[in-house]
C-alpha cells in the first residue's frame, strides 16, 4: 500500500525539477551578466564591428 502512495506522485516532481533547473540557469546567467566588467562589456559589444585581418586576407586569396 505504501509503495503505491510513493510512486503515484512521482510525475509531479519532474516538472518542478525542470522549472527550478531552468530558473537556476537563467538566474546564474543574469547574475553573471550584471557583474561583468565594463571593459569586457565594451569588448563584447564591439566584436561584430571589428575587422579581423586574418580572415579577410584568407578570404581574398
Amino acid at each position: 500500500m505504501f509503495k503505491r502512495i510513493i510512486y503515484d506522485d512521482w510525475t509531479s516532481i519532474i516538472p518542478l525539477i525542470s522549472f527550478w533547473l531552468t530558473f537556476g540557469v537563467f538566474l546564474a546567467i543574469t547574475v553573471r551578466a550584471l557583474f561583468l566588467k565594463k571593459s569586457t562589456v565594451s569588448h563584447m559589444e564591439n566584436l561584430p564591428l571589428e575587422d579581423d585581418e586574418t580572415s579577410t586576407q584568407a578570404a581574398s586569396k
